[in-house]
């Protein structure tokens, strides 16, 4: 009896003894100075993306392959000619030589672990019950026709467990009406219970076949298409729980084709394939992934032509998608059905800002629905990505991506989708100003024209992007280096009245410590001018060097005028002397000539000197 059901669900019971996977195993020809050709076994470790020696120093004759149960608990090594071995996937020194299957290929192995037995299908239409705890085989039964489908599939799995345990299912023909039929197989009998034909399951007699293609825990995928020289190419697919006798919606593929499932039916997948002139079998990488409840077509996915299909007991929803495993150019595409339904959402960043040209840090992305082939994009480039869980990435970020300021989307991208899209700040440095120079000036006495007044600021962190500000407002900045930038005050408003002008230094907004430009009307410390010495030029004309000496820590500015004055009998204002003086004793900072017997007066904060002949004489 048919009972059909929207939606199949059925628990999975899982051994703890997950060390033995998940693999790939497989056998690669070498050369030999003392054997000539022979094969080895490797194998490729998913889970750190590596290649191992399965078998260190081994030296399997000139044709080996492995096959593995579907858990990866235990492995036969077939070698032609010559006698299978059977090892423990975890231990290596656990292993037997089966010497009743001497030169027969093993198609098929399950491993009961309640029963610590291994169910062996041989290519000689066998079925072989061998006991893990005797070493024995302590039971056979004739399976004719027992023939293996998805042969693009490792393994193959038309064979497998009813979800008690008790039973296995597999596909055969019967004798006497080559009927395609499934055979029930009991493991506590260790006979077959029953023979029930597929095409009672199918909706469509028509078929030239039908196959039980894939299984695992009671359920089994039932194909119904024609043969390989059919013109006609349709072919139908049911996913059937035999253990409770209900079928799922007929999944329609026109074109030939291999099916798979992932978890426990909740989602079926299928593969074209292609036998190009060379009688090459393989698939197309074109892979359609369907809902078995209403056989809706939920995604289509491209990859690279030539993969084979590797599944996993304890990765039940994992579809691996292979393509040269033997090859150091191996492609491994995972198929995560749990991430490929998952919308990718970012929820935060951390840290979600950064100090412009810090040094490199690593990003952790938090999020839903990621998986080992997700990368994370910072600033539209793709980043270094590794994978944590499905709620959390992390990305290495290189000095190089945040040498700008300003905002870089992150996102993440697989195979199958973009997330949503957050912001990581590159926040500018925070500028240092240590010092303004000159830091005081003398009020304006607007004796002569106005001069701009440069002031420079000194300090740390400074960027050809830094602003100053001069009494709240921006200014025209100079940049002379990460420590020196500097501006001009144009308007002679601000140095007419006395005041202190707030001064500070803006990266992108960041702004530093704020000093002072003060203008006062007089000034309370020694400021003096100096006459150094005169010299005599021997022409009737000498040179003045003159000096100061400044009692400030500061430098002053003293505007050209009355307060700051050089002249002598036919000038005045205009002598090369300075208008900021730096703190301290300063010599010889300008020079002035005069003619024998006249004289040069500097007027400088109430004080004044005189240079003539009569002056110290410069040595």
């Amino acid at each position: 009896m048919k009972k059909r059901i929207l939606y199949i669900l059925l628990s999975l019971t899982m051994s703890v003894t997950m060390n033995a996977q998940p693999y790939i195993y497989y056998s690669i020809q070498l050369a030999d100075t003392t054997y000539g050709q022979y094969e080895k076994i490797f194998r490729y470790n998913l889970a750190t993306s590596t290649e191992e020696d399965f078998l260190p120093q081994q030296n399997l004759g000139l044709y080996a392959w492995p096959v593995w149960d579907p858990s990866q608990s235990y492995l036969i090594i077939n070698v032609y000619n010559w006698a299978n071995t059977l090892y423990d996937c975890s231990d290596t020194s656990d292993h037997y030589e089966l010497e009743e299957f001497f030169n027969k290929r093993i198609n098929a192995l399950l491993y009961s672990q309640q029963r610590n037995k291994l169910y062996i299908f041989s290519e000689d239409e066998q079925l072989s019950v061998f006991d893990l705890s005797t070493q024995e085989t302590i039971s056979t039964s004739f399976l004719p026709y027992q023939t293996e489908y998805n042969h693009l599939a490792y393994p193959r799995r038309n064979s497998f467990f009813s979800s008690d345990l008790d039973h296995i299912y597999f596909y055969c023909i019967d004798t006497l009406t080559n009927a395609d039929q499934v055979w029930t197989y009991s493991l506590e009998t260790n006979e077959v219970s029953e023979k029930r034909d597929l095409i009672n399951f199918s909706e469509h007699s028509e078929c030239d076949g039908y196959n039980l293609t894939f299984g695992r825990n009671g359920i089994g995928i039932i194909e119904a298409g024609p043969f390989y020289n059919n013109p006609t190419k349709d072919f139908y697919y049911n996913l059937y729980d035999f253990d409770s006798d209900i079928i799922g919606e007929t999944i329609y593929h026109n074109g030939f084709s291999e099916a798979y499932f992932a978890g426990n039916g909740e989602y079926l997948i299928i593969l074209d394939t292609f036998k190009d002139d060379s009688l090459r079998y393989y698939h197309t990488g074109e892979l359609e992934i369907y809902n078995p409840q209403n056989a809706q077509l939920l995604k289509t996915i491209t990859l690279p032509s030539g993969g084979r299909i590797y599944t996993f007991d304890y990765y039940p929803n994992n579809i691996y998608y292979v393509i040269d495993i033997e090859e150091p150019t191996r492609q491994i595409y995972t198929l995560k059905m749990d991430s490929i339904f998952n919308v990718l959402d970012l929820t935060s960043l951390n840290p979600s800002s950064a100090i412009v040209n810090s040094p490199p840090f690593t990003l952790t992305v938090n999020g839903h629905g990621f998986d080992t082939l997700s990368t994370v994009y910072f600033n539209e480039v793709g980043k270094t990505t590794t994978y944590v869980s499905d709620s959390v990435l992390t990305a290495e970020i290189d000095s190089a991506d945040i040498s700008v300021v300003g905002n870089c989307p992150v996102w993440v991208t697989d195979h199958w989708g973009t997330s949503d899209t957050l912001i990581f700040t590159v926040i500018p440095q925070l500028p240092v100003l240590t010092s303004i120079s000159p830091s005081l000036a003398l009020v304006y006495d607007k004796a002569v024209e106005f001069s701009p007044l440069t002031i420079t600021l000194s300090g740390n962190l400074f960027t050809d992007s830094s602003i100053v500000y001069f009494d709240n407002q921006p200014y025209v900045t100079t940049y002379i280096s990460d420590s020196v930038v500097a501006f001009q005050i144009s308007d002679e408003s601000y140095l007419i009245n006395t005041g202190n002008y707030p001064i500070w230094v803006s990266n992108y907004g960041i702004i530093s410590e704020t000093l002072y430009l003060s203008v006062v009307d007089k000034l309370d410390e020694a400021l003096r001018p100096i006459v150094e010495c005169v010299q005599d030029n021997q022409n009737g004309t000498y040179t003045a060097f003159f000096g100061y000496d400044n009692n400030y820590q500061t430098a002053v500015y003293i505007h050209i005028g009355l307060q700051n004055n050089v002249y002598d009998e036919v000038s005045e204002f205009y002598g090369g002397q300075p208008v900021i003086f730096l703190p301290g004793r300063n010599e010889n900072v300008f020079t002035k000539d005069f003619n024998s017997g006249g004289t040069i007066t500097w007027l400088l904060n109430t004080e004044s000197v005189i240079a003539d002949e009569g002056s110290i004489l410069c040595p």
